[in-house]
């Protein structure tokens, strides 16, 4: 019988499709040695969390196709998979409205002090109006680093609130905002927010030096991927105050360490790469996922949303 692996936690409806065609095996904890332990004889893999590099991948002679429940393809082999002839899909657009909501509200937790208020009222019983001046959005500029789906939902979520918006992506030649090179976007910036994917290109992109051109009353968030910033060099600006703050739904290392220097700052917001957790997202990128994993493996037919 065909098999399928699903690696984390994927909504019942997208198993429950899968189960009509398939063995199905979740496999939750993504720990490399238990991927590699577990992930054995598969034709398809519904992935969502986990690296599967070469070493867990080719225990799996007959696998036809990746299904990525989400859009990054930072935690696969991808010279591998494309070697092999694997089809690899991912499920764009899927999370597009939750993510850039979610960054949105990134921006408002921390130019209006949303979550500093909360602790400080709810944990420490302080009620401290006057510590807490926040600032209005309109009129501000927003940077866009990455101005893919993504971030072209965000400029247009950004645009309602009355910011201004610049965006830099060397793979884009039109836009509905202002396209400039990248220092000029950090630069200008009151509120830098990476969309960009993490490729060889993109790792360490936002660095010491980038970093230094921000405004010292700027903020930085991300929503994408840890490793496109420099975290330590981060550490380094929000410590020393060079810039304002940062809100960060991804980290270098996930989960991120106890020991980590960003848990210690009073000037950031920190939250568990929730992102694209909506009940509809996750719907969306479980039956996008097991659809194309069905439309390969059950009808023979290529899949609508390949990466090559």
């Amino acid at each position: 019988m065909t098999k399928v692996f699903v690696t984390g936690k994927v909504m019942k409806v997208g198993v429950d499709m899968l189960r009509g065609f398939a063995d199905v095996e979740i496999i939750e904890d993504p720990r490399p040695e238990i991927l590699e332990e577990r992930l054995k004889g598969a034709d398809g893999i519904l992935h969502k969390v986990g690296k599967l590099s070469e070493k867990v991948l080719r225990n799996n002679e007959h696998l036809k196709i990746i299904a990525r429940h989400g859009v990054g393809l930072d935690d696969i082999d991808l010279s591998y998979v494309k070697r092999k002839g694997i089809w690899l899909t991912t499920t764009d657009d899927a999370n597009t409205n939750a993510v850039a909501e979610f960054t949105i509200g990134l921006i408002f937790a921390v130019v209006k002090n949303i979550v500093r208020a909360h602790i400080e009222l709810t944990i420490k019983n302080r009620w401290m109006r006057e510590d807490f001046m926040g600032e209005e959005l309109s009129g501000k500029i927003l940077g866009i680093i990455g101005y893919g789906r993504i971030g072209k939902k965000v400029a247009d979520l950004a645009k309602g609130c009355g910011l201004r918006v610049i965006a830099y992506d060397p793979n884009v030649d039109r836009a509905d905002c202002e396209l400039l090179p990248l220092k000029d976007v950090v630069s200008q910036a009151d509120f830098l927010s990476i969309h960009c994917p993490l490729t060889d290109e993109t790792r360490g992109l936002i660095n010491c030096e980038l970093l230094s051109r921000m405004k010292p009353s700027a903020f930085i968030i991300n929503t994408a991927r840890g490793g496109v910033i420099e975290e330590d060099a981060l550490v380094e600006a929000l410590q020393e105050r060079r810039i304002r703050g940062a809100a960060l739904d991804v980290f270098a290392l996930e989960p991120i360490e106890r020991g980590n220097s960003l848990l210690n700052l009073d000037n950031v917001v920190l939250t568990p790469h929730i992102a694209a957790m909506t009940e509809q997202s996750q719907e969306k990128m479980a039956v996008m996922a097991a659809q194309e994993i069905r439309r390969v493996l059950l009808e023979g037919r290529e899949p609508l949303y390949p990466v090559w």
